[in-house]
């Protein structure tokens, strides 16, 4: 099983969102699933070639991705974790992506509304969360 890594740029400026984005590491402890924050004080392009040096598939989480369903979500969670490649999830620090970064590697959304780098971690953590559930058939999901 292939393993997730989930990238996040600088620390939550607002505890609330600390307290969720550990909770939802905490949970997902364990099931593949690993939580990598990157200094703040890493520029932009040091955060990037950081991310290009990873072994596997990067992804990165952008408002003009394309937005999916849970069930689409699922789909690839599963794709994912039966395939061999490490999948590297990265969420853009305040200001986003430089505008040729993204265009080398797949974009995914979360929605159609614009959300803090912290909001997006904490919507991303509980997806995956979300889907390790209906993987082990837990109550959690409900259709």
């Amino acid at each position: 099983m292939a393993r997730i890594n989930v990238h996040i740029h600088g620390k939550a400026r607002e505890g609330a969102y600390s307290t969720l984005i550990d909770t939802y590491a905490t949970r997902l402890e364990g099931r593949g699933v690993n939580l990598t924050r990157h200094s703040g004080k890493l520029s932009l392009d040091e955060y990037i070639s950081k991310l290009k040096k990873e072994k596997g598939m990067l992804i990165l989480l952008d408002e003009n991705g394309p937005s999916i369903s849970t069930e689409k979500f699922l789909k690839k969670w599963n794709s994912w974790r039966s395939g061999s490649k490490t999948i590297h999830l990265a969420i853009g620090p305040v200001d986003g992506w430089i505008e040729d970064f993204p265009l080398e590697h797949q974009k995914l959304g979360l929605g159609p509304l614009t959300m803090t780098y912290e909001m997006a971690a904490v919507v991303l953590l509980e997806q995956l969360y979300r889907c390790s559930e209906i993987e082990r058939g837990s109550g959690y999901h409900r259709q």
